[in-house]
């Protein structure tokens, strides 16, 4: 049975599916294939996005609530709870691992994308879909003082994080990288090197 958090979690992402974000995640997971790490999985709305070329999706969330949900969305896809910031997989165990308005929440993002480094293979991708601080100083202004409001009615997201810079300073480097909302979302492909 669910709870009442993952019942509202989907229906505030409903609408933002409508106005964009389910094209953003269907773009998120084209073309891939190999062995698929999702972090922060929530109920799992992107889990049927995932094309037949990708033989194994494991998808974690540090929720079992949340995961309980995720568990209708796709059968056969493995669902474990876990963090992020401790991943409990071998080295270089994926050919690619998926973010999806995730890294907002982590509490220490860096060690999370140490994690995610970790258990890419050496060819591997690391692609997000990210909220991200504004580079226009008017709306980075905006949302740091929108920031502590926000964090606290929405379970600690942080609207104004970096995370670009966070996944460059991981020991990424951006292949690809798309901005969207006035360059406060972004969609990148990012490679270990």
């Amino acid at each position: 049975m669910c709870n009442a958090r993952a019942l509202l979690y989907d229906a505030v992402m409903t609408p933002m599916g409508w106005f964009g974000l389910n094209r953003a995640r269907l773009r998120l997971v084209q073309g891939l294939s190999g062995r698929v790490l999702e972090v922060g999985t929530g109920t799992g709305l992107l889990l049927p996005a995932y094309p037949a070329s990708v033989s194994e999706v494991v998808a974690i969330d540090i929720d079992p609530e949340m995961l309980a949900r995720a568990r209708d969305r796709r059968p056969g896809v493995s669902l474990l709870q876990a963090d992020v910031q401790q991943l409990p997989f071998p080295d270089a165990s994926f050919d690619t691992v998926v973010s999806c308005l995730v890294f907002c929440s982590v509490e220490d993002p860096a060690r999370g994308l140490a994690e995610l480094r970790r258990v890419l293979r050496p060819s591997g991708q690391l692609r997000m879909l990210e909220h991200v601080r504004a580079p226009h100083p008017t709306l980075s202004s905006l949302q740091d003082r929108l920031n502590p409001l926000w964090s606290h009615l929405s379970g600690g997201c942080q609207l104004n994080r970096d995370t670009v810079s966070l996944v460059e300073a991981a020991g990424f480097r951006i292949t690809q990288r798309s901005r969207h909302l006035r360059d406060m979302g972004e969609e990148l492909v990012a490679v270990p090197g």
